[in-house]
């Protein structure tokens, strides 16, 4: 058996192919004898009943056998599973069997047919079986090239025949219920039937006769579907169907674009809020940042000033201390007043040098502050990075990740490994399942591309298990052996002496020979068998075979059994099941890999953090030593300057208590030392004033140059003057609070925002009650940590956040524009297919409107007519196709509806005639077939005959079949006009199945008539 050409999808597997034999196994009461069907013409059936007419014949069973077996579209197979059909198989009590002959009901059954060309009928046949059912699956088809039938002598001997034909057939093409009437036949019904029959519900048909039940746009379906044009509409409503998919997907990705702008607007909100807050806060670090740099300046411009002025008063105190100098000469000459005077000056310079020294201890406090500050921000970055460490140094920890990325790659081999070797299980079971395994299933490939049957001789070939020891080592060197009918192996040889050369080639027997005891094969090759029996002699402990002649000993010990189909199929199998078995296995493995290397991962990123944060540590503490020293030299610095005080205060004091005997000479000292002490005084002024500006102090805070703070401050164009420190300082302050308001902060008292943002607000209150002019020891830095710290923990999630969201709606935008693009496509694609098909069954309904007439004026009558409008669907529902038949009643009379009423004959005449136009219009009709029950009753004779007569002559130009059961008022008017009579026997209630049935038929198609004789006449007595 082997696969047919392709053929026209339009018309299945079959194809063009005619009906030529039909074939039934337990069948309502029908026999198994093969009856001819002669193509092309009329067919009459008839036969004779218990009650001496037709009636109880049978013939209405084989109808519906044809039909089943053809799959007309009533039985609605596709829907049903073939349920109904089973009502068909023998059943004693409906096939009114005596009980005393104890018949049994079958659960099975089958109906097979035989096709062929009209051209070539011995290269072209083609075999259908039917199989239907009690239990599902209720029906089932298969199909191979050429003749596949039961030919056995008697009826039994068919019957049991059939099911083993039916398993030779295989189950690689069996085709269930829903499949079976397309693959076989095509899109086109190829058999349309009235049946009046119980087993499946009644449905208005034009072949019913039941014109005036139709509604107009069942009538345009009707004749649709008899002209072959079915397949139209179901091509326009598959494509509706894309176009209304096309449009619920868009209306859907709408509405769910829709809902995602929603949503990613709530979290966009926050994302743009948090950004606001750090444009905010960056603004305040650069306000801050000028402030800074204006304060440098401006200190630096004071200091400059208070230096000049300072350099002008020393220049104007030392004339006046030389004044003084002379003064206190004349008073020296008093002796202790002299001496006392010194003291006081130096008591007063000492303490002098004290106030100075306090002062760069001060300084350089500052400057060891805000490098701490500065160690303890690195150190608060840190720490999030470090969560989760284990303790390990980075170089064990970049250890363990060198390790778990070297398993994890050697996870993902394994993995591929273990895929690869399912992928061979596959395909070894795929090709076990085909009977086309290892070197045997190659060489039957390349033979079967040359139609030469060849079977692998361990695929076919059984053994008992206990013949097991004794036959698996002589077979074991054959398993790559196919085998070739004798007339075909000098072929073989030559297709495989280049192709595949050490192919092993066995010919089968010419006759069917037993095989050795415990062998069991279809195929006949005792021959090979007998001889490997002979040459190879099991040894004494059973465990090999030897080959005297040849020397050769094959050892055994096979675990599985090494022939059978079965037996391979399992074995396959298991070793599939092991592979899959083993790609979750190695799958389990790469997600443990994958696991264990992100651990390594992070906890090397870990250990860095943690290595660093020790560093940072250690910094921090250094620093913490030197300021703790320099806090004590601080407080010394203090208590001495103190002390140093209170000794100028005690020289002035000893010195303004000297005698009154100096007060003369202290006139003149005095006039001069107030001056100079005026200028003293405005020098330490100065001094203070150039203290509190602070010039270095600012400069540290500013931590650059003098220029780089005025390239900073330089105003723009469009500024008369840079801005104030002042100003600069509450634009910090105000960008601050704005970026605290943007992150969702309004200073609402106990709000839950964390203590870090709580002891932030409070800080940055602080801040604000700051002295914009004083050196400050509150920083901006200091201020925003908190929140810079909590926006940059947000920073990478919200470009995440943004990118991830900007993403979406791209691609939503992107999709929902080609989901329109799509439906504005599929709507064109739809108004021009259905512009086409309505043009085209315009055209259809036009000539069948035409033949409609003709048929009726040939047969008699005045004249008919179709009227069809065109309802094209809306939405997901059907086209309709309104038709309505009209005729005249008389020659002058006008066109009447179908529906008007009428004589019931006449309108039963017009239906076949409707049916019969519908099927001239169709240029696509051979190899169909059409079956009417209960053929011309209630029709007059005039109206029979001409009926009769269009009958056989649309069969013969139409190249289809008509079958019409016939009672007996017909059959003389049949017998006349048609091309083959089925006449079927069921002589007497007594028995249990028909007699064979009767056919007269005369076929001018000899090769035909030579293609089915055999069958046809096997188990006929009378031949």
């Amino acid at each position: 058996m082997t696969t047919p050409p392709a053929s026209d999808p339009s018309r299945g597997i079959v194809g063009d192919r005619q009906l030529v034999g039909v074939q039934t196994f337990d069948i309502a009461r029908l026999t198994a004898h093969a009856v001819p069907i002669l193509p092309e013409t009329f067919i009459a059936v008839s036969g004779l009943g218990p009650k001496d007419d037709s009636n109880g014949s049978g013939k209405t069973s084989f109808l519906i056998a044809v039909s089943l077996l053809l799959a007309d579209p009533q039985w609605r197979l596709e829907a049903n599973g073939g349920r109904h059909a089973s009502g068909i198989l023998f059943r004693p009590d409906a096939a009114g069997v005596d009980q005393a002959h104890h018949a049994s009901p079958v659960t099975h059954g089958y109906i097979v047919g035989v096709f062929a060309h009209p051209t070539d009928p011995a290269t072209s046949s083609l075999t259908v079986w039917v199989r239907i059912a009690t239990t599902a699956p209720y029906l089932q088809a298969n199909w191979t090239e050429g003749l596949h039938l039961a030919d056995a002598p008697t009826d039994h001997e068919r019957s049991i025949q059939a099911d083993a034909l039916w398993r030779e057939l295989g189950t690689r093409q069996i085709l269930s219920a829903r499949a079976m009437a397309e693959k076989l036949y095509g899109t086109a019904p190829r058999c349309l039937t009235y049946l009046d029959t119980a087993l499946r519900p009644p449905v208005p048909s034009l072949l019913s006769q039941q014109l005036t039940e139709m509604e107009p746009h069942d009538i345009g379906r009707s004749l649709i579907a008899l002209s072959g044009m079915t397949h139209l509409l179901e091509e326009e409503e598959d494509l509706r169907g894309q176009a209304l998919e096309h449009q619920i997907n868009l209306d859907k990705a709408q509405t769910e674009h829709a809902q995602a702008l929603l949503a990613e607007d709530h979290v966009m909100s926050g994302v743009h809020a948090r950004e606001a807050a750090r444009l905010a806060l960056q603004r305040g670090h650069e306000a801050w940042r000028r402030y800074l740099a204006a304060s440098f300046r401006d200190a630096h411009d004071s200091d400059q000033r208070i230096a000049a002025a300072m350099e002008e008063e020393r220049q104007a105190a030392a004339t006046v201390a030389d004044l003084v100098q002379d003064a206190e000469d004349h008073v020296t000459s008093f002796g202790s007043a002299a001496d006392l005077a010194t003291q006081e000056s130096e008591a007063r310079q000492t303490w002098s040098d004290a106030q100075e020294h306090a002062r760069e201890l001060s300084s350089r406090m500052t400057e060891l502050t805000t490098q701490q500050a500065l160690l303890h921000s690195q150190r608060t970055t840190l720490l999030p990075q470090a969560q989760g460490w284990d303790g390990s140094d980075c170089a064990t920890a970049a250890a363990r990740l060198e390790r778990r990325q070297r398993d994890h790659a050697k996870a993902e081999l394994q993995r591929l490994d273990a895929e690869d070797i399912a992928t061979r299980a596959r395909t070894h079971l795929h090709n076990v399942e085909r009977g086309r395994s290892g070197k045997a299933g190659h060489a039957i490939d390349l033979l079967s591309e040359h139609r030469i049957p060849a079977h692998g001789l361990l695929d076919q070939l059984n053994v008992d298990e206990a013949a097991r020891p004794a036959w698996e080592p002589r077979l074991a060197p054959w398993q790559d052996a196919i085998v070739v009918e004798p007339e075909h192996e000098e072929k073989a040889r030559r297709l495989l002496h280049a192709a595949l050369p050490g192919a092993q080639i066995i010919s089968s027997d010419e006759g069917q020979e037993r095989l050795p005891e415990g062998m069991h094969s279809t195929l006949n090759v005792a021959r090979f068998l007998g001889t490997l029996q002979e040459r190879l002699i099991p040894s004494a402990d059973g465990a090999a075979v030897h080959d005297q002649a040849l020397a050769l000993t094959v050892t055994g010990g096979f675990t599985t059994p090494l022939a059978g189909r079965e037996a391979r199929l399992r074995q396959a199998r298991d070793d599939l099941i092991a592979a899959e078995q083993g790609i979750a296995e190695a799958a389990e493995a790469v997600t443990v890999a994958a696991a264990a290397l992100t651990l390594a991962t992070t906890q090397h990123a870990a250990a860095e953090a943690a290595e660093e944060l020790t560093r940072l540590r250690t910094r921090e503490n250094d620093l913490q030593t030197q300021i703790d020293e320099l806090t004590g030299r601080v407080n010394k610095a203090a208590h001495d300057e103190q002390k140093l005080q209170q000794t100028w205060k005690e020289a002035v004091a000893r010195h303004a208590s000297h005698e009154q005997l100096l007060a003369n000479a202290k006139l003149k000292l005095e006039a001069v030392s107030k001056a100079l002490k005026e200028r003293h005084r405005t020098l330490a002024a100065l001094e203070r004033q150039r203290s509190q500006v602070a010039a270095a102090q600012w400069q540290l805070q500013w931590d650059g140059t003098l220029e780089d703070a005025v390239r900073l401050l330089d105003p723009a164009s469009d500024q008369a003057r840079s801005p104030r420190p002042a100003t600069l300082h509450r634009q910090a302050q105000d960008e601050l609070r704005k970026a605290y308001e943007y992150y969702g902060l309004d200073g609402t008292p106990g709000a839950d925002v964390g203590e870090d943002l709580r002891a932030g607000e409070e800080t940055m209150r602080a801040f604000s009650d700051t002295d914009p002019t004083v050196l400050p020891t509150l920083t901006f830095t200091d201020v925003a940590a908190p929140l810079d710290n909590r926006l940059a923990g947000h920073r990478d999630q919200d470009e995440v956040a943004a990118m991830r969201i900007t993403r979406d709606q791209h691609a939503r935008e992107q999709a929902i524009a080609e989901l329109t693009t799509g439906v504005a496509t599929c709507v064109r694609n739809l108004e021009t297919l259905q512009d086409m098909i309505e043009k085209h069954l315009d055209g259809l309904f036009a000539q069948i409107s035409a033949a409609f007439n003709d048929l009726d004026l040939r047969g008699d009558g005045h004249g008919a007519k179709l009227e069809h409008i065109s309802v094209r669907p809306q939405g997901a529902g059907d086209w309709q196709w309104q038709v309505i038949p009209r005729w005249k009643r008389s020659r002058s009379g006008g066109y009447v509806s179908y529906r008007e009423n009428a004589n019931s004959a006449q309108v039963k005449v017009h239906a076949i005639l409707l049916v019969l136009a519908a099927l001239l219009a169709d240029s696509q009709t051979q190899g169909r077939v059409l079956i009417l029950d209960e053929l011309g009753n209630s029709l007059g004779e005039v109206n029979r005959k001409d009926m009769l007569a269009a009958l056989r002559d649309v069969a013969r130009d139409q190249h289809l079949t008509i079958l019409g059961t016939c009672q007996d008022s017909v059959l003389a008017d049949a017998a006349d006009v048609c091309g083959e009579l089925l006449w079927f026997v069921h002589a007497s209630a007594a028995d249990i199945i028909n007699q064979p049935t009767n056919i007269w038929a005369f076929d001018s198609n000899g090769d035909r008539t030579q293609l089915t004789e055999d069958w046809i006449t096997a188990g006929r007595a009378h031949v």
